[in-house]
């Protein structure tokens, strides 16, 4: 299982306010209807089971469960600050 969030994309969530405990979830979200809808990558604040991933990148902890690892199996995340652009690159769509 491997995922890579670099430096500038954790930095966006810096501002979550995280309990000791918690973690972000990545997650599997599904959005739309019929064939204008699809899967996409959700991010929230949660508290990690003992069976989940955990990555730790600049000191923020991100997770995903074991149902929806193929979602995030070699999914990039990355943010170029000198342009605003966010991207998420998620092989597990294609």
């Amino acid at each position: 299982m491997t995922f890579s969030i670099t430096s500038a994309a954790a930095n966006l969530y810096k501002d979550i306010t995280l309990e000791a405990s918690e973690a972000l979830r990545l997650f599997v979200k599904y959005a739309g209807s019929g064939d204008s809808g699809g899967f996409s990558l959700g991010v929230t604040p949660a508290v990690p089971e003992e069976d989940d991933y955990v990555q730790e990148v600049d000191g923020l902890r991100f997770f995903v469960r074991n149902e929806e690892k193929w979602l995030v199996e070699n999914m990039k995340l990355d943010y170029d600050e000198s342009t605003d652009y966010f991207s998420c690159h998620l092989p597990g769509l294609a």
